[in-house]
């Protein structure tokens, strides 16, 4: 991304900035996993696109940078999931909750003159204890008055004991629910979106960004899905550190 400090700028020759380098500010965010009878999850958070030093965030993804990579570094990642994954049973309201997934891996992002790939690999230290892959590649295209679109696309593998614990129904739940006993498999889940960056004011902007995730063959056939597709969206007010 153009605020990214990885990228080669001569006040920053090897990516690793001495002070705050990109956005601050907060978000509203909002997420519909399409899980049972739960609606669309809303909360207002911090938000956050900068390096600092050896640190950096990406709005989701906090970073420790290591060895220089490419156009990058080997990164320690751990990714901020704030969605829970309770199930409210759209047969009979009973409710069971899943709790929340802790990604914790490794991962570089590559900040190169066509444009940022992010490549992750994390362990959930969740209830899960199964792996999640993430590949992203974002686009930049200059809209007009500075306005800049970041097309994204990507993909995300959820391994099976991932996919099991959170979309998957034990025979114990199964009772609970109502739902019949279900096993999720590994899964690939193409996804696509957009973030879309408007100057408001000197060193101010709103951030927009929306993502459909399609969720694979692998556990789209989960009976506590009502959809086989989950959205994420928010809106931030963000101060640029340069």
């Amino acid at each position: 991304m153009t605020y990214a400090a990885n990228s080669v700028d001569s006040d920053i020759p090897n990516g690793i900035p001495d002070r705050i380098v990109g956005d601050i500010g907060a978000a509203v965010y909002s997420t519909s996993l399409n899980i049972g009878s739960y609606g669309a999850q809303s909360m207002a958070l911090p938000y956050g696109f900068f390096d600092y030093q050896r640190f950096a965030m990406r709005i989701d993804q906090l970073a420790f940078k290591t060895l220089p990579v490419g156009f990058g570094f080997l990164e320690i990642v751990g990714k901020v999931d704030p969605d829970s994954y309770k199930v409210k049973s759209t047969i009979n309201g009973q409710t069971i909750n899943k709790g929340y997934q802790v990604p914790i891996g490794l991962g570089t992002f590559q900040d190169t003159p066509i444009g940022a790939f992010f490549l992750n690999a994390y362990h959930d230290f969740g209830q899960s204890k199964g792996n999640l892959l993430e590949v992203n590649y974002f686009a930049e295209i200059e809209l007009f008055s500075k306005v800049v679109l970041y097309p994204q696309v990507g993909m995300e593998r959820q391994s099976g004991s991932f996919a099991n614990y959170y979309y998957g129904v034990t025979p114990g739940q199964a009772q609970i629910t109502g739902y019949g006993a279900y096993t999720a498999s590994s899964s690939n889940n193409p996804l696509a979106g957009f973030l879309l960056e408007i100057p408001v004011a000197e060193d101010w902007y709103v951030n927009l960004y929306g993502k459909r995730k399609w969720l694979g063959s692998g556990v789209n056939n989960s009976p506590v899905l009502t959809r086989s597709f989950q959205d994420t969206m928010f809106m931030a007010l963000a101060y640029r550190f340069k």
